[in-house]
């Protein structure tokens, strides 16, 4: 039986980044006790699709940072009631925003079985900060990852390069100083222009203006190469980590784990074959699972993979990590010929030393990594 995880969305910021495209809403309308009510009701609806107990819990945003204490207490508590009693996770992350921490919530997460803390900090550049809009500033997020170390052990930062205004020297700086915190994982994102956002718009318009594709190649080598003398092993293409400190439920998600989201706009898979989408629409979730609430269709939108859509989604997912795909799981799963396809598929990469085989599993060189979207949809042709 494949261990499960549970993953619980909380839909509210204080105020948006101009980059994000993941649904949230304003926090100062927030009713807290009715989202805790609606997610613990969605939970009880939905916990027989578990496949078994859950040994990793991730609470995810949004911004969870912001929920009050009395709430997060009783969202935890009927977490706990829900899938049988109090229990030691394997994992318990919750992500936080710097400006949100605080001594006595460090207690609370503490007290309710965090054991892990994602932090935003996207740069410790002022400016950068101030070009998309964060709360925070680079004081604030220092100050900040020192709290945490006093009462965490397993702490993991964003940083974000292709920012707005960022240069090589400026990339350089938010690198040594991470390094210099030495949190135990580290996640980095080349800054994505997804429709709509605010800035998509700006960028169109010619108001920013932002490093070009080689100077982000350069930035993501010199991350590499810096937290590869500095003890961090990139696992994942955006994520490095401290021996024994790369991230379970995440992991999880890139090996087609079960795992079962809760709340508006949360995903589910069940491990073989079928996803199910919650819509993102807050109004509607809260409606659909008010405590008053009787009806009983389903909010989420359910697909069914197809063998050709499963294929797709393993090579998505594997090649993304350092390890690759197993060749010997992927004919156990599809067959000889598909295998062979894929071989196929991959000669031309192997020959220009962009993919390779080793032990058995077919993965990314580093130079493969600087193409690996190319790659992955040549290798699914």
């Amino acid at each position: 039986m494949k261990s499960c995880g549970l993953y619980i969305h909380i839909p509210f910021c204080r105020s948006k980044c101009i980059y994000c495209d993941f649904f949230s809403g304003g926090a100062s309308a927030a009713d807290w006790d009715l989202l805790v009510d609606a997610l613990l009701n969605e939970l009880e609806e939905r916990k027989h699709e578990l496949k078994d107990l859950p040994d990793t819990l991730y609470i995810g945003g949004g911004t969870p940072s912001l929920i009050q204490v009395d709430a997060f207490r009783r969202l935890i508590d009927g977490i706990y009631d829900k899938i049988g009693g109090r229990k030691q996770w394997n994992e318990f992350t919750i992500e936080v925003n710097p400006d949100d921490v605080t001594e006595e919530k460090c207690a609370l997460w503490l007290e309710a079985g965090v054991n892990r803390v994602s932090m935003g900090v996207q740069s410790f550049v002022d400016s950068e900060l101030n070009a998309i809009r964060r709360r925070h500033n680079a004081d604030c997020a220092e100050k900040s990852l020192h709290v945490l170390k006093k009462h965490f052990h397993n702490i993991s930062i964003d940083l974000m390069f292709g920012l707005p205004g960022q240069t090589a020297d400026s990339w350089y700086e938010s690198v040594g100083k991470a390094i210099e915190i030495n949190p135990e994982h580290i996640s980095a994102y080349s800054l994505m222009f997804e429709d709509g956002t605010p800035i998509s718009v700006m960028k169109n318009l010619g108001r920013l203006f932002f490093p070009s594709d080689d100077e982000c190649v350069e930035m993501w080598k010199s991350l590499s190469r810096r937290l590869k003398m500095s003890g961090y092993s990139q696992y994942e293409i955006s994520n490095y980590s401290k021996p024994g400190y790369e991230s379970v439920h995440n992991s999880r998600y890139w090996l087609g784990f079960p795992y079962l989201g809760i709340g508006p706009s949360a995903h589910s898979y069940d491990g073989g074959g079928v996803r199910r989408a919650n819509p993102s629409d807050l109004k509607g979730y809260l409606r659909r699972f008010s405590s008053n609430n009787v009806e009983c269709s389903p909010f989420y939108i359910e697909e069914t993979l197809e063998t050709e859509e499963l294929i797709e989604e393993m090579l998505l997912t594997r090649m993304r990590m350092r390890s690759g795909v197993s060749l010997s799981e992927f004919e156990m799963r599809f067959g000889i010929k598909e295998k062979e396809r894929l071989l196929g598929n991959a000669r031309e990469y192997i020959r220009n030393d962009m993919v390779a085989i080793d032990n058995g599993r077919l993965r990314l060189t580093d130079d493969g990594i600087m193409i690996a979207d190319e790659i992955i949809l040549g290798l699914t042709m």
